[in-house]
Formats: structure tokens, C-alpha cells, sequence
């Protein structure tokens, strides 16, 4: 009974569409008791070319808001109409509809002879209790829970790898049976049909956002991403291929950001208000919106890497599996309502493009760029292009421990130093530990403490025995100090650019300021500090500025904690000691 598939094993057998059960197989797996998602294993008809066989993983479902617990969210309002019409998970969405025609295609020899490689199509579900060789199904659950994709991305690998995991671990979480989990995981797709944001596209073009970002400036292998974009520009052989029902060739928009088009106005408006001003011709007016397109792009790429949002793959990426999520917004039409919008039946013509692109590549001797930003989908930016703009931005730091080391220090104050750098490292690691236990960060009190060990470590002047001159100590402490937090800023940074270039570099550009270049000379620092009037202004000029770049106050909330509490936090401190000596 095709009424009775609530999920998508339900509907392989069920019977609606002719699937080899000799090469596809679905499970119903309960992870955990908040996670339960099917699993469809297709089987390739040659076999492995390798002794050693490797799988694809491709993740489907829908994005929606959060819902409450016990509440049921319903879908947008004429996918919804049409839910009543088309029942169960193949009716649910159109996504799902072109993905079981796809199982339909792979699990036959004749139409997929090219498939090498195992897949496994995850899609999450609610648990009924199903017994496929009898078609009876308990349907008492009439409210089917969406499950988050990225609690169905952690929780499969968590049960693939045996249940032992990161993220997904703080639960139990059962283990796939051997027989499904036997392959090597070399890549992972998440499909994700974003149901919230139809609303704003039903009279707009379908949107496609190939997002490669993972947590910590983990990136897929670049080959993967390009490899996916292709696959949308390609078309079948003969003429009866109407390119206009193409997601590609159909006016959609490409993006590799989860960013929407408010980004790339403001920056587009900017450089059209520019080029008008310039009184630009026809031709450098349009060099110049390709330059601010591909500008939004490129901070809208550096964007997700730093603040995200995390998307679904991430965890995969945590477990060098190279994987990326592809959001679909196709804008709702009057297609029929049993009919497949053409935009999601091509979307599983190019997976399955792109599936026959990966099953013919031997991922264990795949080498390609794992470090790159991009302004769009088409076009990239290596690591070996963008290292060198970062080398400059650090350079000043160099620079000024290089000359307060060989001409501006007289004696470096190493007990003075020692301390200061002693209660910083000490400090951090204590402020660190509250921060991942109470999820409190005391960065105040923090700054207060090296204050205090500030004004109680600075030595008294003394007077040169051989020249009877006043030896100032308070500057060789305070050019002793600023040499040591050049030289903390220059080793904490070069790793991070070398691993998250786009948290790296305006993390440079930041601190390179405020520890090398703003920095007074012995003549003003003297007048100043003769001055009162102006030793008060500069005194509550830097307190305002500490508190305002305190990492509570300017840094984003979804930023990586890691640097937060490791690179942050200790330079914010250094800063302080050496604005207070």
C-alpha cells in the first residue's frame, strides 16, 4: 500500500517504484532515542574495483525551524495541500519523490553498469513499527518529527564507526550492523531542501549553496566542490532535453555561502555608487560589479568559516571524510500537484553525475587543495596565493621585535617579564577552565589581577654608577615587555593562518595594530607622562579601549572558543600589562 511509506524504507518497499531488492537494501536504525533514520544501501553490480571497497554517503531531509518538544511544525502551506494528496515520505517533499527514483536507477545494473562504489542514502524518520515483508506499519504516530541533519550527520558516523564518537557520544548511541558499515567512508553529501525559506523564493529563482565550510577551517577536498558544480552544468546526450527545466541553465542562483543576496546588495550598491561617482564606463562599470560580486562572495566564504552557521557535514570533515552540504530552494509552482518539479528531478540527475565522477576515482592516491577560500562556485583562491597578504599583515610585528632587540632595548628585564608572561599563561589556563566548565568567562577580574602584578613587579629606577645618569627601568620594562608580546603574537598566528587562513588573517590584521604599529615614542612617552592632563586622557583612552575589545564585548557569540580562550584572551591580557606599565 503506497499510503503506508512514513519513511524512506517504507517506500522502497512499498512497491510504488520497481527497486532491485538484490542490490538495494534499507535498514531502520535507532541511534539513540531522539535519532532514528533509515539507511538504504546500494550495492554496485560489478563490485568494488579495489580490495579495499569505499562507500558515498548521501544524507537527504529537510531544514526547518526549531520546534518544540511534543509539538508537530507543519510544512509550508501548498506543500502542505499537496502532502495531503501525495501521502507518506515519497509524497512529503519532491526531494524525496527524485531521490527514491534515483535508488530506482542505481540499484539497477543496466542503468548504472558505471557504479563502483557502495552508497548509503540516510534520511531521518520517526520510528514506527514496520515489518516490510508483511507491509503492516503502526501508524498510532501520526506527528513525524523532523530531525535535525546535523544530529542524523553525527549520529550515523558515531554508528558507523561502532557507536564510539565526538560530538554525538554523550549519549549512547547504537552501532550499525556489520554488514552496513564494512565500506570506507570517502565522501558525504547532505541534500538539504530548506523548507522555511520557500516562502521568501515562491516568486523568485531556485537558489543552489554549495557549502564546503566546516568547523575550525576544516574544507573538504577542493576537487569535490568543483566536481559538484560541474555535475549541475551538465546536460543528457539527444535533443529532447529542455535545458530551461535545468536548475543551471534554468536563471537559478549559485552561491558558496549560506548567506542570502542583503550581503552582496550592499556591497554591490557601494561599488555601483563608486563607479557612477568615477563616471566609470560601460565596460569598467561591469568589470567593476563582477569585482564587487565575487568581493561578497569571497566575505561571504570567510564569514562561515569563522562564525558560521555549522553546517550539517561538519563532524564528517572532524573525521577526514570529505564532505559538503548542498541547500536547494526551489520557489513553489502550480507544476501539478503529482507531478516532480523539474528543478528537483535534474537535482538527482546531477548526483547522480556527480556520484559516476566520484565512483571513478580512487580516493586513497586523490590528491588536490584542502585550503582555499572562494568568491563563488566556479572560481577559488589558494593557500599559496592568499599566504602573502598574510605574511605582510605580520610583518610590522617582526619588524618591531626585530629593532627594539638589536637597537632600542639597553638591558631586557627578565624578571619583569617572566612574571607578567607567568600570570598571563596563568591566568588564561584558569579563565580557559571556568569558561569550559561554567560557561562563564571572567575576563575582568582577569585584567585586574595583571594589573596588580604589573605595579607590583615593575623595579624602582636606579642611577648608572659609571655615568651617574638615571637608568629609566619603566621603559626597558615596558620595550622588554612589548618585544615578548610581538614575538606571542607572531607564533600564535602563524600556525592559524597556516590552518584557518580566514580566521587567521583579520585576526592579524587586528593585533598587528595594537602590539606594533600604535606605539609611542620615547619623546612623546616622556611628554605625556610629564603632562598630567594628557596622561589622564591617554589613561581612560586606553581603559575605554581595552573593555571595548574585551572578547565579551566585540567578539561574535558563534565564534570558535578554541580561540577565544587560546590566541584571544592571552594577547587581550599581554595588552593590558603593556598599556599599564
Amino acid at each position: 500500500v503506497h499510503g503506508s511509506d512514513f519513511g524512506m524504507c517504507d517506500a522502497i518497499y512499498s512497491g510504488r517504484l520497481p527497486i532491485s531488492d538484490a542490490s538495494v537494501e534499507c535498514l531502520r536504525h535507532e541511534a539513540t532515542g531522539d535519532v532514528v533514520f533509515d539507511v538504504a544501501r546500494i550495492m554496485p553490480a560489478m563490485g568494488p574495483m579495489i580490495d579495499s571497497a569505499e562507500a558515498i554517503v548521501i544524507v537527504v531531509g529537510e531544514e526547518q525551524h526549531q520546534q518544540q518538544p511534543g509539538e508537530c511544525q507543519a510544512v509550508d502551506g501548498e506543500r502542505n495541500n499537496n502532502n495531503q494528496q501525495k501521502d507518506g515520505w515519497y509524497g512529503s517533499s519532491d526531494l524525496n519523490a527524485s531521490i527514491l527514483h534515483m535508488i530506482q536507477k542505481l540499484g539497477n545494473s543496466k542503468d548504472a553498469p558505471w557504479l563502483t562504489k557502495i552508497v548509503y542514502i540516510v534520511s531521518p524518520t520517526t520510528l514506527n513499527n514496520v515489518d516490510h515483508k508483511n507491509a503492516t506499519v503502526d501508524t498510532s504516530s501520526s506527528c513525524q518529527q523532523q530531525t535535525n541533519l546535523t544530529a542524523v550527520v553525527d549520529t550515523f558516523i558515531t554508528s558507523y564507526l561502532g557507536g564510539d564518537g565526538g560530538d554525538a557520544s554523550s549519549k549512547h548511541v547504537n552501532p550499525l550492523p556489520p554488514e552496513f558499515s564494512f565500506p570506507m567512508i570517502r565522501s558525504l553529501l547532505v541534500l538539504s531542501d530548506v523548507v522555511e525559506e520557500q516562502q521568501m523564493t515562491k516568486q523568485g529563482n531556485t537558489q543552489v549553496r554549495i557549502l564546503p565550510q566546516g568547523t575550525g577551517g576544516a574544507l573538504p577536498n577542493l576537487d569535490l566542490v568543483f566536481a559538484t558544480y560541474y555535475s549541475f552544468q551538465t546536460h543528457p546526450s539527444g535533443g529532447r532535453y529542455d535545458q530551461s527545466q535545468s536548475i543551471y541553465y534554468g536563471d537559478s542562483e549559485f552561491r558558496a555561502h549560506p548567506f542570502g543576496t542583503e550581503l552582496e546588495n550592499r556591497v554591490e550598491g557601494f561599488f555601483t555608487r563608486l563607479g557612477s561617482m568615477l563616471e566609470l564606463d560601460k565596460s569598467s562599470l561591469a568589470s567593476l560589479q563582477s569585482y564587487a560580486s565575487d568581493l561578497s562572495g569571497w566575505i561571504g566564504f570567510v564569514a562561515a568559516l569563522v562564525i558560521g552557521p555549522v553546517q550539517p557535514h561538519s563532524f564528517a570533515l572532524k573525521h577526514g571524510i570529505d564532505a559538503l552540504t548542498i541547500e536547494v530552494h526551489v520557489p513553489t509552482t502550480s507544476v501539478g500537484a503529482s507531478a516532480i518539479h523539474p528543478h528537483y528531478a535534474d537535482l538527482s540527475r546531477c548526483i547522480e553525475h556527480l556520484l559516476r565522477s566520484i565512483s571513478n576515482l580512487h580516493e586513497r592516491l586523490h590528491h588536490s587543495v584542502a585550503q582555499y577560500t572562494m568568491p563563488s562556485p566556479s572560481k577559488f583562491v589558494s593557500h599559496g596565493e592568499y599566504i602573502y597578504p598574510a605574511i605582510l599583515v605580520s610583518l610590522p610585528m617582526v619588524v618591531r621585535a626585530a629593532s627594539l632587540a638589536l637597537r632600542d632595548m639597553t638591558s631586557f628585564q627578565f624578571v619583569f617579564v617572566g612574571t607578567v608572561v607567568g600570570t598571563v599563561l596563568l591566568v588564561s589556563c584558569v579563565n580557559a577552565y571556568t569558561a569550559f566548565t561554567t560557561g562563564r568567562s571572567f575576563i575582568g577580574v582577569m585584567m585586574m589581577v595583571v594589573a596588580w602584578v604589573v605595579h607590583r613587579s615593575i623595579p624602582q629606577s636606579r642611577q648608572e654608577i659609571e655615568t651617574g645618569v638615571d637608568f629609566d627601568t619603566t621603559n626597558e620594562c615596558r620595550k622588554s615587555l612589548r618585544f615578548v608580546a610581538c614575538l606571542i603574537g607572531i607564533y600564535l598566528h602563524v600556525p592559524l593562518l597556516l590552518a584557518n587562513y580566514s580566521l587567521g588573517f583579520p585576526s592579524a590584521v587586528f593585533w598587528t595594530p595594537l602590539l606594533a604599529i600604535f606605539v609611542l615614542s620615547d619623546r612623546l612617552a616622556a611628554m605625556c607622562s610629564k603632562n598630567i592632563v594628557l596622561k589622564t586622557i591617554m589613561a581612560i583612552a586606553k581603559m575605554l579601549l581595552l573593555v571595548a575589545i574585551s572578547p565579551s564585548t566585540i567578539l561574535p557569540s558563534n565564534i570558535s572558543p578554541q580561540y577565544a580562550l587560546i590566541l584571544y584572551t592571552p594577547l587581550q591580557l599581554l595588552l593590558t600589562a603593556l598599556w599599564l606599565v
